[in-house]
């Protein structure tokens, strides 16, 4: 049986050799050995969903469906390539439609193409202030490449026009079934801290917000915190630097539980309506998201604090 060693070196001459065939092989072999071994394999196979032809890069990514890939889950490192080289060659249900949902990401429109729980084009909402080129990675055979933190509102520094301090107001908690969902977005991470209330995002921001008198705040349009929730809501730390597991499941995780916030109304025209409210103390720098999302029409207000711990 080849040691973690003898796959280590095999591996690196077959990528400078480009043997993308003998890689996939090399990964698909026996994956019951020894950890580092399995390591080893799973990082040719991150190799070939690179650098592979779109079929072998999809075979890559069917070995591994899992979310926590070599550096990345590989049904994200694939879809860098647009949907209709891939679509031919993805059999593995959940794969095809992690990528497809990749791809939405990356800005394609792919209605039509499946049966799909989320909307399969971004709402305008969505794409107002996502970047696909910096909220979704750049994978290379050794490393991956962009901004996956989530740190909200981190341009709101203490001068900021339009920043006014919090006035006081104190609100009593109400049962909501989205509060559970809203805490459990950043699951194994679980910095999240929920809240329901009665009253409007302004009331509950007073009402949640640590060091009120110091603190700063402004109404957002949820556009703008789109993205930092999608990130959050992944399961990942704010620095993304261990167990990254890609941002197809942070879409999926938030449309849910803005389903269960809508009440049965239909999401888009229920993100349109909320009013959000967002502050900061001005010792926060970063590792930190803070939002209040009140719904007229229900006349309830969801708070959410997240606080990183690593």
């Amino acid at each position: 049986m080849a040691t973690a060693n003898d796959l280590y070196r095999n591996r690196l001459q077959l990528i400078e050799a480009g043997r993308w065939i003998d890689l996939l092989g090399m990964a698909a072999h026996d994956k019951t050995d020894d950890p580092v071994a399995a390591e080893e394999r799973r990082a040719a196979a991150h190799a070939v969903a690179v650098h592979g032809s779109p079929a072998l890069a999809a075979a890559a990514a069917e070995l591994y469906p899992d979310d926590h890939g070599f550096i990345g889950p590989l049904w994200e490192v694939i879809a860098h390539r647009p949907w209709r080289e891939l679509a031919p060659h993805l059999t593995h249900p959940r794969v095809r439609e992690l990528v497809a949902q990749t791809r939405v990401l990356h800005g394609e429109d792919l209605r039509g193409v499946m049966e799909a729980e989320v909307p399969l084009r971004l709402e305008p909402w969505e794409s107002a202030h996502w970047d696909p080129e910096w909220d979704i990675p750049e994978y290379s055979v050794h490393s991956r490449i962009g901004g996956i933190e989530w740190c909200f509102p981190h341009w709101l520094i203490e001068n900021l026009p339009g920043g006014v301090p919090l006035s006081v107001a104190s609100l009593e908690q109400m049962e909501h079934p989205a509060v559970p969902v809203l805490d459990g977005l950043n699951e194994p991470h679980k910095p999240i801290r929920a809240y329901a209330f009665r009253g409007t995002a302004w009331q509950a921001a007073s009402s949640v917000a640590a060091d009120r008198e110091a603190c700063r705040a402004t109404e957002v349009p949820f556009a703008l915190a789109y993205g930092h929730l999608v990130h959050l809501s992944t399961g990942i730390g704010p620095s993304a630097t261990t167990n990254y597991a890609g941002q197809a499941l942070g879409r999926l995780a938030l449309w849910r539980v803005l389903r269960v916030m809508a009440g049965g109304d239909p999401v888009p025209a229920f993100v349109e309506r909320l009013r959000c409210v967002t502050w900061r103390r001005p010792t926060e720098y970063s590792n930190y998201l803070h939002l209040a999302m009140e719904d007229p029409i229900q006349r309830t207000t969801w708070a959410l604090t997240a606080e990183a711990t690593d």
